[in-house]
């Protein structure tokens, strides 16, 4: 489903003259596409002995300063003849400098290869720096080269230090900063997440001479850049891991709303947090596939004021820039996207606008080939591209909530004379208000808040203190906030208030100890009625507590959701799940089990999937006994057995080739007595979960279709459907490339080296092509989209019916349309 208005990319043709053709090039700007009304100037091609280019920043003469890729600085004198535009190497020792910032009359570095952040002088006045002071020394552990990156001078004129995944938390941090402590949770830990420990990315300030040092927030994967709007308001672009497409626990390239205190949920291996964790934060946007790198605002730039409001942000992988619009929502966003320009191969590693207003960006990484660009509108020329309308009551309403959670955020670092400043938003609605009230309280001696959580009668302000309590309580508080918890009533709770107190259960038993088999008998009772549940999220949940509890009945429970009426990312966790499960297995089960356990080879995914189900399958072998083993050797020597070619493409049988005019006339019968477990049947039959997600099911490979039916009515969801080449969202093309031998490759790039690009043409199973960059004629945009068309002929009228509820409902099993 790719719709959007219609956005046009103009091919701009700016090459700067009297190149020499023999000297190495950039990607020309022939093959770059930007919307209209802006052009694109190659400035300079890094020669030979000039590395990658990997960050960037002005210094106060207007000249561009490059991190390198190997080791070393350069710097770059502007020119208005691109011919003398000069490159010079200001240092040789800074191992793979991934943050440079010039401010404060000095040099901030960020050596990520090297020993930490360093602050660099000119004292003498002879424009070299003479003076280099190392502000902090960081701990960098890599793994995947996820290590402290851009630097960035935020709106209260403090330093901010980009830190990925890889690095641990630094000596000399205050222990009260708001982000601080951070522990994996969970409640059946996967004893397969090899070097699973506590570092998480997260964001370190200090002054400009580096004696204070706090940790903002945290729980990143390997987010590259900040970048702070108009209003002060601090974000960020996390990268995926995409080994675990086709996983549950994947999670796509997202924009998040970094707020002081703020936990982002990324764990090592398979215990990344999902989103409707109470004790973390949701994304802000979800992009997909792709490689995060530089992000900034318009703010300052010399672009229309359309364009001043947006944030721009780099996607490495498939070549492009992306325009961002932020939709106030409380005291947070939501946001929206389309693509600012584009170009094959085009990796962006950082951007800034320079004093001139102008974008400039500069392409390079991992050896590749760079350049420097310049991006300025055209007044002449009309644009196209508009923002979101957003009422004026909802900006005052969003900016008033804001302003309620900034009230509140000094608590998390100092006392608050009253707990009712903090206490009386646990109640509120919006979510990121009663986070930070929750992570103030959370921070305040719980002595003066205990009794609170303990006697507090409204169901949301009552789960939020009892997280904090587990949070911040010791072993003897396990019984009181048990007892609590109990005491909500599940039958008033919607769907969000359940999912919290699933995870308040979780935590209790996470940090105040195991319950007494009293109490496990009676939380079985009370939990056992709801599993297994229809939405996903709370059957992950539920099963894990009602593994956790030994309820004897969880195992045929979970072992009904590894069908196809489940997804497979759904029936992974499942699977993963029923692992730690001891009572309760019958020979019948295990055999069950084992089947399901040969039928998973058919699963498509990132390169983890095949070892993630082969832990499963060893953990589960390790629950039988040798005597089982040899009753069940046919089935565990079938697993070792090569897949016949009709069982790795099961297909359904096609019903007819469905057009729209036949089923609009039967459009009106989707808003009534249509049945649940027959739209989510048909959404797996159609494949729809392979590449799209909705609410908390399917994958994150396509558009996330959560709120497709807000958008869109039943007839134009419909037509995008069953032909979804006729309205595209430029967003989701592929880059057709042209070879100089004729042949032409269709994909997004994956991969950029100096000689080569890597194109993946199917991202489900992840097939890549080599490309050879001297090889490349052309690149264009694909005409096609990337869903097929007729995915809903293996449907019948009704179950197509039952599938456009689904969707105008967002997933949500209560929806008006499901209720008979």
């Amino acid at each position: 489903m790719h719709r959007l208005v219609d956005t046009c990319f103009p091919l701009i043709f700016f090459i700067p003259a009297l190149l020499n053709a023999a000297e190495p090039q950039a990607t020309p700007v022939s093959s770059i596409r930007v919307q209209p009304g802006f052009q694109v100037e190659l400035l300079r091609s890094a020669q030979k002995d000039e590395s990658s280019w990997i960050s960037m920043t002005f210094d106060d003469r207007g000249r561009i300063i490059l991190g390198l890729d190997d080791v070393g600085l350069g710097r770059v004198t502007l020119n208005d003849d691109p011919a003398k535009t000069s490159f010079e190497k200001i240092n040789t020792t800074f191992k793979h400098p991934r943050g440079v910032l010039y401010a404060h009359d000095s040099l901030y570095v960020s050596e990520t290869n090297g020993e930490g952040l360093h602050r660099l002088k000119d004292t003498t006045g002879d424009d070299q720096f003479d003076q280099r002071q190392l502000l902090k020394k960081l701990d960098y552990r890599s793994r995947f080269g996820h290590g402290h990156n851009q630097i960035v001078l935020g709106p209260d004129q403090n330093i901010y230090l980009v830190v990925g995944n890889d690095v641990s938390f630094p000596k000399g941090v205050s222990p009260d900063s708001p982000y601080r402590n951070p522990q994996n949770d969970h409640l059946l830990p996967n004893p397969h997440d090899v070097g699973q420990d506590h570092r998480v990315g997260y964001i370190l300030k200090t002054d400009p001479d580096g004696k204070t040092w706090e940790i903002v927030a945290g729980g990143f994967r390997n987010q590259v850049d900040i970048a702070f709007s108009p209003a002060g308001e601090m974000f960020t672009y996390d990268a995926d891991m995409e080994w675990d497409i086709g996983q549950p626990w994947y999670r796509p390239t997202r924009i998040n709303h970094i707020i002081p205190g703020g936990e982002y949920g990324w764990r090592w291996g398979t215990g990344k947090w999902p989103e409707y964790y109470a004790d973390s934060l949701p994304s802000t946007l979800n992009t997909g596939l792709g490689s995060p790198t530089g992000m900034v605002f318009g703010t300052d730039s010399s672009f229309p004021t359309r364009f001043q409001q947006a944030m721009y942000i780099a996607d490495w992988q498939n070549g492009r820039i992306l325009l961002v619009d932020l939709i106030p929502q409380g005291a947070t966003y939501t946001c929206q996207y389309e693509v600012f320009l584009e170009g094959g191969p085009l990796n962006v590693c950082d951007m800034q606008f320079g004093p001139d207003g102008a974008l400039y960006f500069i392409t390079g990484g991992r050896g590749s080939q760079s350049g420097l660009y310049r991006v300025t509108s055209l007044p002449d020329q009309k644009t196209k591209s508009k923002p979101p309308e957003i009422s004026e009551q909802v900006i005052k309403q969003a900016a008033h909530s804001r302003q309620l959670r900034r009230d509140l955020e000094p608590y998390l670092t100092k006392p608050v004379p009253e707990i009712d400043t903090l206490w009386k938003h646990f109640s509120s609605e919006d979510r990121w208000l009663r986070f930070t009230a929750r992570r103030a309280i959370e921070n305040q001696d719980v002595s003066r808040w205990r009794a609170r959580a303990t006697s507090e009668t409204n169901p949301t302000a009552a789960i939020a203190g009892l997280i904090a309590l587990s949070h911040q309580g010791t072993a003897e508080d396990r019984d009181a906030v048990l007892a609590a918890l109990n005491r909500i009533q599940l039958s008033s709770l919607d769907q969000q208030q359940l999912l919290s107190l699933l995870r308040a259960y979780q935590l209790c038993f996470i940090r105040l100890g195991a319950p007494t088999d009293a109490q496990s008998v009676e939380l079985k009772k009370r939990l056992s009625p709801l599993y297994p549940h229809a939405s996903s999220s709370e059957n992950h949940l539920l099963g894990e507590l009602l593994v956790y509890l030994n309820e004897s009945d969880v195992v045929p429970q979970t072992l009904t959701l590894l069908t196809d009426t489940s997804t497979q990312e759904e029936q992974i966790r499942a699977a993963r799940t029923l692992t730690f499960a001891k009572p309760g297995w019958s020979p019948k089960q295990q055999r069950q089990f084992l089947s399901w356990l040969a039928q998973a080879r058919t699963f498509t995914g990132g390169k983890q999937l095949t070892e993630r189900l082969r832990d499963i399958r060893e953990d589960f072998l390790k629950t039988l006994s040798d005597q089982q083993r040899q009753q069940f050797s046919k089935e565990i020597a079938a697993l070792d057995k090569p897949l016949a070619e009709e069982e790795l493409v099961p297909a359904r049988p096609v019903v007819k080739e469905w057009t729209v005019s036949e089923l609009e006339p039967h459009l009106a019968a989707v808003s009534a007595k249509r049945s649940f477990k027959s739209a989510r049947q048909a959404l797996l039959a159609a494949n729809c979960l392979k590449c799209h997600r909705i609410g908390s099911t399917g994958a994150q490979v396509g558009p996330d279709l959560t709120t497709v039916g807000k958008r869109f009515d039943s007839r134009a969801i419909l037509e995008s459907i069953i032909t979804p080449s006729k309205v595209m969202d430029e967003k989701y093309l592929y880059t057709v490339y042209v070879l100089t031998n004729g042949k032409i490759v269709t994909g997004r790039p994956v991969g950029v080296s100096k000689t080569s690009i890597t194109v993946e043409t199917d991202p489900i199973r992840q097939t890549t092509v080599p490309v050879v960059r001297e090889e490349i004629e052309e690149s264009i945009l694909s005409k096609t989209s990337p869903m097929p068309a007729n995915l809903i002929d293996v449907l019948t009228q009704e179950e197509i019916l039952d599938l456009l509820a689904y969707l105008k409902a967002g997933g949500d099993p209560q929806a008006t349309a499901f209720q008979n």
